[in-house]
């Protein structure tokens, strides 16, 4: 018979299990909001604190579970009140001003802040870097732990190969999508443009039309397709006069985002006021989550 002592320790059996990391979420009503708290009542390591919607949402005081029936189970309702103590991490996906005010606020209680709300100004950045001197603050653009691997190894690609490869990013999204070219594209670009000492101000030309349009040595192509209900694809093309390589990552469903920022929320909670990225999230030291 086996020993029954061996076992319970292999099985982890009698040890405490993890303290549930405690998050509030801002924009708990917004299409991602939503699924955060869905995914978040899944998740035994998450406790969700708060649920913040903005003034005057129809949503106010309403149970969780009314904007998200997975999170039913959560004894939480959605609040423009603001935060009060209880969460270790904020995690935002709102609108830029109340982002910031959220922002602020939660860096005053020492609340540390996982940031995915888009449109944020220069300034907003700028606030936000001047809260990582108090808090631990982790912003993206895109939160899917696929794309933040492909970004890393496009660059690795870039600089494996160095010059004489053509390169050209494109990427394809639903047909509401109003800006062009995607941020996560753009993000591409960079990756790529760092690796190789370029200039994404110079060197990056979005589409190709009339009668001169021969690219340039260093030029990278960004180009946009916006058609029927595509999450998001991206994908780095390089190319010489001999061989291809394409890089390519596609999200299946929107909650790859969610998914992500939550990672990212357990991850930063175990950590000291700074500026942190996915890239720290993916390849930094790991905290036990």
């Amino acid at each position: 018979m086996a020993d029954s002592g061996a076992a319970a320790a292999k099985s982890g059996a009698g040890e405490p299990a993890p303290t549930p990391v405690a998050i509030a979420i801002s924009g708990a009503s917004g299409r991602v909001g939503r699924r955060l708290l869905a995914l978040s009542a899944a998740d035994s390591g998450l406790r969700v604190t708060h649920a913040l919607v903005s003034r005057g949402s129809s949503s106010d005081g309403e149970p969780v579970g009314k904007l998200a029936p997975e999170a039913s189970s959560l004894d939480v309702r959605a609040t423009s009140r603001g935060l009060g103590s209880g969460p270790t991490v904020l995690v935002d996906f709102s609108t830029p001003a109340a982002c910031v005010e959220q922002a602020t606020a939660a860096a005053e209680l020492g609340i540390g802040l996982v940031i995915g709300t888009t449109g944020l100004t220069d300034a907003d950045m700028g606030v936000l870097r001047k809260l990582s001197d108090k808090v631990p603050v982790l912003v993206a653009h895109n939160f899917s732990l696929g794309v933040n691997l492909l970004c890393r190894i496009a660059g690795e690609v870039a600089t494996a190969l160095g010059e004489g490869f053509d390169i050209e990013v494109v990427e394809a999204h639903h047909n509401r999508k109003v800006d062009a070219p995607s941020g996560t594209a753009l993000g591409l670009a960079r990756a790529i443009a760092g690796a190789l000492d370029r200039d994404v101000a110079k060197d990056l030309r979005c589409g190709r039309e009339g009668p001169s349009c021969k690219r340039t040595p260093r030029e990278i192509g960004m180009h946009s397709l916006r058609m029927g209900s595509v999450v998001g694809d991206h994908t780095a093309h390089f190319s010489s006069d001999f061989e291809r390589i394409e890089l390519t990552h596609r999200a299946q469903s929107r909650d790859v985002f969610a998914a992500g920022a939550l990672r990212a929320a357990k991850w930063l909670a175990r950590r000291e006021a700074g500026w942190y990225t996915m890239d720290d999230v993916l390849f930094g030291g790991r905290a036990s989550v």
